[in-house]
């Protein structure tokens, strides 16, 4: 009787191993429908007989994107050999996602196919006004775990988008569990062809309607994640002189590197950056997680820090060769670059997948 009681006393105070759930932020690179959409430069990514598409690639005044217009030839069974490269990235070991944020995809028609085929019932997506149709999704299976509540798109404003309308920012409200919320702002910033100006407003977009959420609750779960197209060079830094002021953000990658209970040796194995840059043989962290300060004050949500990863599996990478010849980096070679997507290939082997690696991580409740 004595050694059950003792059993009984020890099982009580064992922690509570708690629940847990999957995110995942990716850029998949041009997920685009075979059905032009009126109103948006989206002649690229059709059929080469489709009607209109030769009369409109001529009219493009970039030489490059012009002969990429003409030589794209983006049908059905592009298509679909993209879908599948797609699932493969983002279901691992049978198991998706619970939570998967999409940058880079054209609209609701072509992210209804992608859910049928990995096996997502739900999703939302976003109406930005850019000009190519780019925009943005999230979806996930409605569970006791994971319950929808309410879905926001915040219009990027001011005199630079009058000509260069751009991405809005996507945000979705779910229920955790029993009772912890968490919003989730995907986001897919302007390119670096862009001032750095753009980027500070999206970066003041995103920042006023996180304190608006936490002005009416600040135990609110906030994380926002994406492509947010931001290097240490940008100046003023949108991160630094904006998402990170007053503590209103903390980038997760920079936690996960600093935590200084993660060993160093699964620091080192992970790929450098999300993006490998070829024209200067660099990487970058264009994608991003940050979550605001009560995903990590051991109460509730939790972000789970050590499940962090750049998720770069051997099948998603290739050597890149600098090729440019009479340049001082002729022939050397990056190996686990991104196998960025060829976009004219049927075959799934050839097609790649991304010119981004995804973002995972667990947040615990």
């Amino acid at each position: 009787m004595k050694s059950l009681l003792i059993s009984l006393v020890i099982f009580a105070s064992l922690p509570c191993l708690g629940k847990s759930i999957e995110i995942m932020s990716y850029n998949v690179e041009n997920l685009f429908d075979i059905v032009h959409d009126d109103g948006k430069n989206d002649w690229t990514f059709l059929p080469k007989k489709y009607k209109g598409k030769k009369e409109a690639c001529d009219k493009v005044k970039s030489s490059y994107r012009k002969k990429e217009c003409h030589e794209t030839d983006w049908a059905k069974d592009n298509l679909e050999v993209k879908i599948e490269n797609i699932a493969k990235m983002v279901r691992r070991e049978d198991k998706l996602p619970d939570i998967l944020a999409l940058s880079e995809i054209e609209n609701e028609n072509v992210i209804s196919q992608l859910a049928k085929f990995i096996g997502y019932k739900k999703f939302a997506v976003s109406d930005s006004p850019d000009k190519r149709g780019i925009d943005l999704a999230i979806l996930w299976n409605e569970t006791d775990e994971v319950k929808f509540i309410s879905k926001k798109e915040h219009v990027l404003k001011g005199e630079y988008f009058k000509e260069r309308p751009t991405r809005n920012i996507l945000e979705v409200e779910f229920l955790i569990g029993k009772k912890e919320k968490l919003t989730i702002f995907v986001n897919h910033w302007p390119s670096l062809s862009n001032p750095t100006e753009a980027r500070l407003i999206a970066a003041n977009t995103l920042a006023k309607r996180t304190k608006e959420i936490l002005k009416k609750d600040n135990s609110h779960n906030i994380m926002a994640m994406g492509d947010f197209n931001t290097i240490d060079e940008n100046y003023p830094h949108p991160f630094k002189s904006v998402l990170y002021k007053d503590e209103l953000f903390s980038d997760l990658h920079s936690t996960f590197k600093s935590d200084k209970s993660i060993s160093w040796n699964v620091k080192n194995q992970m790929a450098p950056g999300t993006y490998f840059y070829g024209r200067g043989m660099t990487w970058n962290l264009l994608d991003r997680m940050f979550y605001t300060k009560n995903l990590l004050d051991k109460k509730g949500l939790e972000v789970d820090v050590s499940s962090y990863q750049i998720y770069s599996p051997s099948f998603a990478t290739k050597t890149y060769e600098y090729r440019s010849k009479g340049k001082y980096l002729y022939g050397s070679t990056i190996k686990g670059a991104p196998y960025r997507a060829e976009h004219n290939s049927t075959s799934n082997k050839r097609a790649g997948f991304s010119d981004h690696f995804p973002l995972i991580v667990n947040l615990k409740y």
